[in-house]
């Protein structure tokens, strides 16, 4: 066997239908909320794909397209219900191709997964029962109804064929309206439509048939299938697989074999706690039925390694690369340019991308902060480079030092530990989080690259300031965590969590009280469970983890059921005293005994000192991170890309 060819399986070339694609690498449609209320492409939404299109993707497969004004489950959403949107989608997609790259237009229809909030009007479904995420129960769709919607999918498909795209993809998953009439989870018919497998994808199917007949027999057309839901009464892999069996007889060109739904988003979009490719069982066993059109998977395949290999294995004839677009869109063409190490990694955290999609607000990537901002990246070197300090090694500092230096200016960094990373390499201890670290691998390497000169165990001052005199002063110097005050809180055995995570400390005993239930009181929490610690968790808030991410919850706290953490809402610390930790609940006294040791976990602080001396000073001081304000990676990390570049 040629292992040249084994090694870069992904990078062969591949054919869908009669569509000729220059590699088998995919990006599969991700929602940015980037478009106008009536469903057209911004600028912001076109240069988005552009960076994509220079990557050098084999395709790239456009957000959810919706096939009526109602018909979308997000707003500012594609559109491509009228005749009228065809000239800016065309405008859209001549420009992709100007960049030799191919594009395909997705279709579908939300069903249940919208509301009358996003659309103005009822949601409407196969059966009139609501999706349990949402508040709104649809209208049950009539023949007349179903009719219409059908002739909705053919008519954007006609439109997208006008607009120039090069292919179509028919959305029949994660929830949507065809995979609600697939699955008995959803559909609850007692017509021809529902009941049997067969009767439950009839809708799908013509459906299927009528983009068919609109777009001719030689436009390729792609199918997206869930095979597994993973919610109770839902479709499970073995029916799963029948269905994608059916619809591979359909006049359908490629399918792509997904998982999830509303309920389950962590199998749509798999956060660091699902292990890279960890839904491939669902694509193997669905190829095992499936050899007469070409298998596309999809599921958190986080790198060109494992894109290669399941190729290789004939589990799979393309990859969809989402997330991985996200973090990098040009990674395939530094893959082939030999710059592999460049490539910048999902880690799987889901703020950006399925985070501001609950806020409804247009997405980002937490690695990657030109995602949909690359109109405000201008990456030209600097006519007047200057002399730029940055005090602090963290994540924050280490982002806006290498902006900084990409624009052309000196710039100088200075950490007083013996490493870089700050919070953000104790951010990667907790289980399920070890992909934090490509973050601060990748940042080390373009430091090097742009000869940022890195000093360690070295203490900024302001006398060093003076003497040096440099034109800008970027002020990363982070957070200290809070010490909680309280009776007991003091002695030997009183932690802070980042003490707990460093792994320099541990704790006396095995009965261990987490004070603080943010993420990173969980996290904490869990870590010392999984050390055979018996772990409780008070918590001020209404619930726990308030602020980590839906998808990441729905595993740490499976997490915490296995390993047996209790957690206390509402609850306030009172005392620590022989032993015995007391605590107020809903205004009762409550207590736990036998406790060895307490951990903090109550927030932070920002650290400032400095920076106020050297503005003092007249020095042009920029604060940026948790220095400026404690926040999120996500919003950190942008604060100083763009820091970096504006100075």
């Amino acid at each position: 066997m040629d292992n040249t060819i084994d090694k870069n399986a992904a990078f062969q070339p591949g054919k869908i239908g009669n569509l000729e694609l220059k590699n088998r690498l995919i990006v599969p449609a991700m929602v940015t909320n980037t478009c106008t209320a009536d469903g057209l492409p911004t600028e912001r939404f076109m240069q988005y794909h552009e960076e994509k299109a220079k990557g050098g993707w084999g395709m790239i497969i456009t957000e959810d397209y919706a096939i009526t004004p109602y018909a979308g489950g997000f707003r500012d959403l594609a559109g491509l219900w009228s005749d009228e949107q065809i000239p800016a989608h065309k405008a859209f997609v001549d420009r992709i191709h100007a960049y030799g790259t191919k594009i395909c237009c997705q279709i579908y229809h939300a069903g249940r997964q919208t509301n009358s909030k996003i659309n103005g009007v009822q949601c409407m479904a196969p059966s009139p029962y609501k999706d349990p995420p949402s508040f709104e129960n649809p209208k049950e769709m009539t023949e007349k109804d179903i009719q219409e919607t059908i002739q909705a999918y053919a008519d954007a498909a006609r439109r997208a064929k006008k607009c120039g795209f090069d292919a179509v993809e028919v959305h029949g998953a994660h929830g949507y309206l065809i995979n609600q009439f697939n699955s008995p989870y959803s559909n609850k018919r007692a017509d021809e439509y529902g009941g049997t497998t067969w009767n439950r994808t009839r809708f799908g199917r013509e459906v299927i048939e009528a983009v068919r007949k609109a777009v001719g027999e030689d436009f390729p057309i792609l199918f997206k299938l869930t095979v597994n839901e993973y919610v109770g009464g839902g479709l499970t892999i073995n029916e799963g697989r029948e269905i994608a069996r059916i619809y591979a007889k359909e006049p359908i060109d490629a399918i792509t074999i997904s998982q999830g739904v509303n309920a389950t988003e962590y199998a749509v979009i798999p956060p660091a706690h699902v292990a890279p490719i960890g839904f491939i069982q669902n694509v193997r066993a669905c190829r095992e039925v499936i050899r007469n059109i070409p298998v596309i998977a999809i599921g958190r395949i986080v790198n060109f390694d494992l894109a290669n290999y399941v190729i290789e294995d004939g589990i799979c004839d393309f990859v969809a690369m989402g997330r991985a677009s996200l973090a990098d869109p040009l990674a395939p063409k530094k893959y082939m340019e030999g710059n592999k190490e460049d490539i910048q990694l999902c880690i799987g955290c889901v703020q950006g991308c399925l985070g501001n999609l609950r806020k409804n607000i247009p997405i980002q990537c937490l690695v990657n902060p030109r995602t949909v901002k690359e109109y405000a990246c201008d990456l030209s070197k600097t006519e007047n480079p200057k002399e730029v300090v940055v005090i602090g090694g963290g994540v924050a500092g280490m982002e806006a030092a290498m902006t900084a230096a990409l624009k052309g200016h000196h710039v100088s960094l200075y950490e007083k530990s013996d490493h870089l990373g700050g919070q953000w390499k104790l951010a990667a201890v907790p289980s399920a989080k070890q992909d934090f670290t490509t973050l601060l691998i990748w940042l080390k390497r373009q430091l090097d690259k742009l000869h940022v000169e890195i000093h360690l165990n070295s203490e900024y001052t302001a006398e060093i300031a003076n003497a040096e005199k440099p034109d800008v002063v970027i002020y990363a110097a982070g957070s200290t965590e809070r010490m909680l005050k309280g009776e007991g809180l003091e002695g030997e055995n009183i932690f802070k969590a980042q003490q707990i995570l460093s792994g320099k400390t541990n704790t006396t005993g095995n009965n261990v009280v987490v004070i603080g239930g943010g993420s990173v009181g969980v996290e904490t929490a869990v870590h010392m469970a999984q050390d055979f610690k018996n772990v409780s968790i008070l918590e001020v808030r209404d619930k726990i983890s308030m602020d980590g991410e839906f998808s990441n919850n729905h595993f740490l706290f499976k997490l915490m059921d296995e390993y047996k953490v209790n957690a206390y809402a509402k609850a306030y610390f009172e005392s620590y005293k022989d032993g015995v930790v007391t605590f107020k609940q809903n205004d009762e006294i409550k207590k736990i005994y036998d406790v060895t040791d307490i951990v903090i976990s109550v927030g932070s602080v920002p650290n400032t000192a400095l920076a106020d001396e050297l503005k003092e000073m007249g020095i042009d001081v920029r604060v940026i991170g948790d220095a400026a304000k404690v926040k999120p990676g996500l919003k950190n990390i942008e604060e100083a890309y763009f820091l970096g570049l504006s100075i």
